[in-house]
């Protein structure tokens, strides 16, 4: 859900959920670039390193100094459509927007985690479950037994909410 209000003659949006719009999964790629694009996920990063409100030319400074120049309207259309995405909020100052991160890092990842896994299981879940146990056998055995620990736990809580 969007709101937007006025706060001293200046139109705010603020997002009221945390759910971002991330429509494609590209296992091909590595970290935040599995879910956003590559520039997308350079921005993000940037705009959290900045860890507090940045404008377009901020951000496209800190991609500069690490060797990856973008033009300022590029830059300019990324936020915008991060914005778009829930990634991130603004608000506006003068005719500049000012943007910061409406999710940490952890809450991306656990989001974006959240929906692999649900449209895996949603279409796979026997097959899902199975590989992925056995590749946590493969990999790494004491994962296997972390994963049988939170198992147990889920068993507990629901079978004490149950005799509640």
């Amino acid at each position: 859900m969007v709101i937007a209000h006025m706060n001293q003659g200046k139109d705010e949006t603020i997002r009221q959920d945390t759910t971002p719009e991330l429509p494609v999964f590209r296992p091909d790629k590595q970290g935040m670039e599995q879910a956003l694009g590559t520039l997308e996920a350079q921005v993000m990063a940037a705009v959290w390193d900045a860890e507090g409100e940045v404008c377009v030319e901020d951000v496209r400074q800190s991609l500069e100094d690490q060797g990856k120049e973008s033009a300022y309207t590029t830059i300019m259309t990324t936020m915008s459509r991060l914005h778009d995405k829930g990634l991130l909020s603004r608000r506006m100052e003068g005719r500049a927007y000012f943007y910061a991160a409406a999710l940490s890092r952890r809450e991306l990842s656990r989001s974006v985690t959240r929906r692999v896994i649900d449209a895996l299981l949603g279409s796979f879940a026997e097959p899902a479950m199975s590989y992925f146990v056995e590749a946590l056998s493969e990999d790494d055995p004491e994962r296997l037994e972390t994963l049988s620990e939170i198992i147990e736990q889920q068993r507990s809580r629901r079978q004490s909410d149950e005799e509640s």
